[in-house]
């Protein structure tokens, strides 16, 4: 294909110029009634979301990093039995995020390797007897969903030792497992609207969503400094804005439209690509939300490269594992060498650029590029 293109990796700029007069219009009658926090687009907002994912509570906050920690204090300060464990079970692949939630709501993460194939918590490889975990915090990578049926078997050998399921689901809204939304897969469920997110703020922006009234009612106190019960815990400022609320309003109107696009660029990828390198796609019975497209070679510096001279940007997701950041460091003995999964896939995957303002040409000439480096 002729021309000159350039590919950013997120198209967060384009879906503004889309949208410019809706959100300007939203944000000035929110700006003009002078109610700023807590006004009814946040309450609409959150009864949206929560009808969405089929949930009884939604608590909109300020990230999808804070949802996690309070998700994660919300275990003991529902709970009035003392557990002896502090240790919560992470994927050792995924985003920063994932661990710094679990220090900061003074837990100990344990890390478990990944299926090389998809990223994603291999349930067969879980390191410690479970009743050594806190809980269990498994991450929906890329926009894939977890094998829940395999998830519910371990639910159902641990019931007696009460061990909770937290769903990381900041890349999957949109996404389902046999008909079950992402976002209703967990005793509680977290999400993202960070900018690079498929339901995204301009800021930042987060939700937990849950069932369990106790959970929502701690939340949502955590949220304003405990004072939506009495402060009789201690909590921080960590709401969305009403503007935010009203913005995220008029990007729901388009979610479903976006996500076919999605899914539409991923299947054209997937058609053109997968004779040639390892392309990571969704599990049985999954829908994914193809928050990202994520390819496997060994050649990946050699790739980006070659893309980027094309004017294309890609990114890696994640070219380390978490226990090989400094923050992880201390919780890994290498000497069992448990993560060969995480090491492998980290190593190797190169994320392309998907989103629903990219053009079919644009997705051609992706395509045509990595052909023209592979052949």
């Amino acid at each position: 294909m002729s021309g000159t293109y350039n590919i950013p990796f997120f198209g967060v700029d384009r879906q503004y110029a889309n949208l410019r007069e809706e959100i300007l219009d939203v944000s000035d009658r929110v700006y003009s009634t002078g109610m700023v926090l807590d006004g009814p687009h946040t309450q609409f907002f959150n009864q949206s979301i929560a009808k969405m994912t089929e949930r009884k509570y939604a608590i909109s906050v300020n990230s999808g990093t804070q949802a996690l920690v309070f998700a994660l204090r919300s275990l003991d300060g529902c709970s009035p039995i003392v557990y002896p464990s502090d240790k919560i079970l992470i994927p050792s692949q995924s985003f920063v995020a994932t661990v710094n939630a679990v220090y900061e709501a003074g837990f100990t993460p344990v890390f478990c390797d990944v299926d090389s194939r998809t990223g994603l918590m291999d349930l067969n490889k879980i390191p410690v007897e479970v009743n050594e975990i806190r809980a269990l915090m498994y991450v929906n990578l890329f926009g894939n969903v977890i094998d829940y049926d395999k998830l519910t078997v371990y639910r159902e050998i641990w019931a007696e030792n009460n061990v909770p399921i937290i769903e990381d689901a900041a890349q999957s809204l949109g996404a389902y497992y046999r008909g079950h939304p992402s976002g209703k897969l967990g005793d509680i469920s977290c999400l993202s609207f960070d900018p690079t997110k498929n339901l995204n703020n301009y800021g930042s922006g987060g939700m937990i969503l849950t069932d369990d009234y106790a959970t929502w009612e701690y939340c949502e106190g955590l949220r304003n400094n405990g004072k939506h019960l009495g402060h009789d815990f201690y909590g921080t400022n960590a709401r969305m804005s009403e503007a935010d609320c009203a913005q995220m309003l008029v990007k729901l109107k388009y979610f479903d439209e976006w996500q076919e696009r999605r899914a539409h660029i991923a299947e054209y990828y997937i058609g053109e690509l997968m004779e040639y390198v390892d392309v990571i796609q969704p599990g049985i019975g999954v829908e994914s939300a193809w928050h990202k497209f994520v390819i496997r070679l060994s050649e990946r510096h050699a790739l980006k490269h070659h893309l980027a001279i094309k004017g294309i940007e890609t990114r890696y997701h994640y070219d380390k594992p978490l226990f090989e950041l400094p923050v992880g460091w201390d919780f890994v003995d290498y000497a069992k060498d448990p993560y060969r999964g995480a090491v492998s896939f980290s190593r190797e995957c190169l994320s392309l650029p998907i989103y629903p303002e990219m053009t079919d040409s644009e997705v051609t000439y992706v395509i045509e590029s990595i052909l023209e480096f592979l052949r």
